[in-house]
This record gives C-alpha cells, structure tokens and sequence, in this order.
C-alpha cells in the first residue's frame, strides 16, 4: 500500500479545509484581503497541518511495520512448530513401520513353520494385515483424522 499518497490526498484536503476557513471568515468579516496576523495565522495553520499529517503518516507506517514484522515471526515460530513435530510423527511412523514388517516376517515364517509351508504363513499374516488396515480405514478414519485436526489446531 502506497502511504505517501493517502498522504498527499490528506494533506491537500485538510489544506483545502484551512483555505476555505479563511475566506470564510474573511467573508464574515467584511474583509476582502488578509491583514499580516490573519496571513501568518493561515500559513501557522497550513504548516501545522502538514507537520501533523506526516508525523501520523510516520506513526501509521512505522506502527504498520512492527505489526507485520511480528506476525511474520509469530507465523515462522508456528510453522516451525508444527514442521518439527510433522517430522517427529513421520520418524516414528516409519519407524514403526520397519517393527511392524520385521514382526510380520517373523510371525509369517513361524506360521509356515507350523503349517509346513511359507506360503500359509505369509498368506495368513497378509490376510490378518488386511483386515486390520481396512478396519482402521472404514471405522477409524474420522477419528483418527479429527485428532489430527485437533492436535495441529492447539499446536496454532
């Protein structure tokens, strides 16, 4: 956003407003020219109004950038936040992962053990696995999605 101009679109209508005070009070007055004290009063007034819009615009541009500059750490503190601990979760899920395929193996070759074949055994521990992950799929989807809502909204 342009201040400057905002500014300058002040600054000519408060300049408008002070000359258009003193022709009205020289109307009033009976007086067609300015005398020395009217004169230097206006040009007091018009100086004054132009020093008191640029120390607003000053304080409105100056106070517009502390604003934006904490937002901007607060958002970059927040996302920092929310990425460590998406990275945390992604470690201890494929983590988890790799524990679940070992155990999975282990428990498919103890089944073809006891059943004779490895074939039983794997084909029974994927079909246990299967069942598993639909479950959790169809009846465990909201929820587990609504935690995670949950988890990252309180993280914000």
């Amino acid at each position: 956003m342009e201040f400057s101009k905002w500014a300058n679109i002040l600054k000519v209508i408060l300049l408008k407003v002070v000359d258009e005070l003193e022709r009205r009070i020289n109307e009033r007055n009976g007086v067609e020219g300015s005398d020395n004290f009217s004169q230097s009063m206006y040009t007091s007034l018009r100086f004054i109004v132009l020093e008191q819009v640029d120390g607003l615009v000053d304080e409105a541009v100056g106070y517009t950038r502390r604003q934006v500059h904490d937002l901007s750490g607060l958002v970059a503190d927040k996302t920092a936040g929310v990425l460590a601990s998406l990275v945390y979760v992604l470690i201890l899920l494929g983590l988890g992962a790799f524990v679940f395929l070992f155990l999975a193996i282990a428990l498919s070759l103890y089944l073809g053990d006891l059943l004779g074949s490895y074939f039983y055994g794997f084909l029974i521990t994927g079909g246990v696995t299967l069942i598993i992950v639909l479950t959790i799929y169809f009846i465990g989807h909201r929820k587990i999605a609504s935690g995670i809502r949950k988890r990252l909204v309180s993280m914000m």
